[in-house]
């Protein structure tokens, strides 16, 4: 019984030193130096290097950012996300043929890696390899389990753009909102779109649905509905838009350009501009002259006129790349955002600010507005002389009025919108505030907006009516 007894403490003792040992950390000496060693898997080791040399790739620091994206490649050399990573490294500091070779290195490890696949096709988009970036953008489309596909089909459409194919662009924009019918860039793109085909209608109704799923009001969105509702005649509704423009947006572009010019020109202008030579281009038939019949002589003698100057050939038309590769240096391009896993997200290259007039010969100036007096001259005749003395001349100065100041208009925080009245949150203002001024409870205001609380921003466009299904 002893025995037994003792056989059992000792097993029990061989157990619990097992059980104690095996959560910790084991050393290894080499070279006297003590290394530990933990259980991390070699890809996770790969993702952290990659992660920090993206982040040394953003503040600038290149041999750093090259330097923890070979430790990932030690650690994965078949990653998919190292060699992606190494792409967008090659991109940034301008090196596109290596680039290139790494999007080719990462597909052939998985050709079905659709971040992958869109990323490679908005590189090759970048270098006006319209069709090929196509291809690849719809290979990740075709992927079962990508989730982006809202995202890839406006790439698409952005890319048809750049060299002026409308029809295709609209085309993806639209199959991009079938996936995705709340996007608000597809949105505010189809919007724009719409007004560059003078389809008034339908781009406020894009505008609108834009305004409904961002709950947000923006310059260059405030300003196209300006120019929407004015196009559609309704003056009201667009003026209310540029009062809002100046009053939330006082120190944007568009502000300072309606002040100026009264929005005369805004960039959707532009894209307006070639859509109508991409129409023309279209629809212009080439005419080939018909000949008849001739004998040699009259022929020769036709080919060699006496008498006759020589006309030289006018230039014929560029093809259709070149002169939209031309016209896409001068008109702007749209923002889209292209995820990736891995890295941050990159954009295609901003549109240009509208050339604004010099300020210093639009400004109000009362010195250069007076216009200068013509008087005629005076004669001064002294009554007790008998003889009229000589003529002098009196020139006298222009009056300069001096302008009045202009009297503060108050903020407009109330204005009829596409969708119905809004009110727009100035400082000061809370949820109680605006429902006694309204006579609408609280609790209608936060369904209204999709309020999850009481909490509301500057600037922020609150409906005040039941939202339109």
């Amino acid at each position: 019984m002893q025995k037994s007894v003792k056989i059992f403490s000792m097993i029990a003792l061989g157990l619990i030193a097992a059980i104690g040992t095996s959560g910790c950390v084991t050393q290894n000496y080499a070279e006297e130096k003590p290394v530990v060693d933990r259980a991390v898997n070699d890809k996770q080791k790969a993702k952290t290097r990659i992660s920090l040399a993206l982040s040394y790739l953003n503040m600038g620091n290149m041999a750093q950012a090259k330097f923890n994206l070979e430790r990932a490649k030690d650690y994965a050399p078949k990653s998919v996300e190292v060699y992606s990573a190494f792409a967008h490294y090659f991109e940034v500091v301008g090196e596109n043929e290596q680039a290139e070779e790494a999007y080719r290195k990462a597909l052939d490890i998985d050709d079905n890696d659709a971040d992958t696949l869109n990323n490679f096709g908005v590189f090759l988009c970048r270098q006006e390899r319209v069709n090929e970036a196509e291809n690849y953008f719809k290979a990740a489309i075709r992927v079962p389990s990508y989730l982006r596909v809202a995202q890839t089909y406006e790439n698409i459409a952005l890319c048809h753009l750049k060299i002026d194919n409308f029809t295709k662009a609209e085309h993806a924009l639209e199959r991009s909102l079938a996936h995705n019918p709340n996007r608000a860039s597809g949105l505010q793109q189809l919007a724009q779109f719409n007004y560059a085909k003078g389809d008034y209608d339908q781009a406020a109704m894009y505008l609108s649905r834009f305004e409904l799923a961002t709950r947000r009001f923006t310059p260059q969105a405030m300003a196209l509905a300006f120019k929407i509702q004015n196009n559609m005649g309704n003056a009201d509704i667009a003026e209310n838009y540029a009062k809002m423009l100046i009053n939330m947006f006082p120190e944007s572009d568009e502000a300072l350009q309606y002040l100026d010019n009264g929005l005369v020109r805004i960039d959707e202008d532009k894209l307006a501009d070639r859509y109508h030579q991409f129409i023309l281009a279209k629809s212009k038939p080439i005419s080939s002259p018909t000949l008849t019949a001739k004998s040699s002589s009259t022929r020769k003698a036709a080919d060699k006129p006496k008498n006759t100057p020589t006309l030289k050939s006018q230039p014929t038309a560029k093809s259709g790349s070149d002169v939209d590769r031309q016209s896409v240096k001068n008109a702007p391009t749209v923002v889209a955002a292209v995820i990736t896993p891995a890295t941050k997200p990159t954009r295609l290259p901003k549109p240009e600010p509208v050339a604004k007039a010099d300020k210093q010969t639009t400004a109000k100036d009362p010195a250069t507005k007076a216009q200068p007096m013509t008087v005629a001259s005076v004669t001064v005749v002294d009554p007790s002389a008998s003889k009229p003395q000589a003529k002098s001349t009196i020139t006298p100065q222009p009056k300069v009025k001096t302008p009045k100041p202009a009297t503060p208009q108050p903020k407009v925080t109330t204005a009829n919108t596409a969708n119905g009245p809004v009110h727009v949150v100035v400082k000061g203002d809370n949820l109680y505030r605006i429902s006694l001024k309204y006579n609408i409870t609280i609790s209608t205001l936060r369904r209204w907006n999709d309020l999850v609380d009481e909490n509301i921003e500057v600037g922020q466009a609150l409906r005040l009516s039941r939202p339109k299904k």
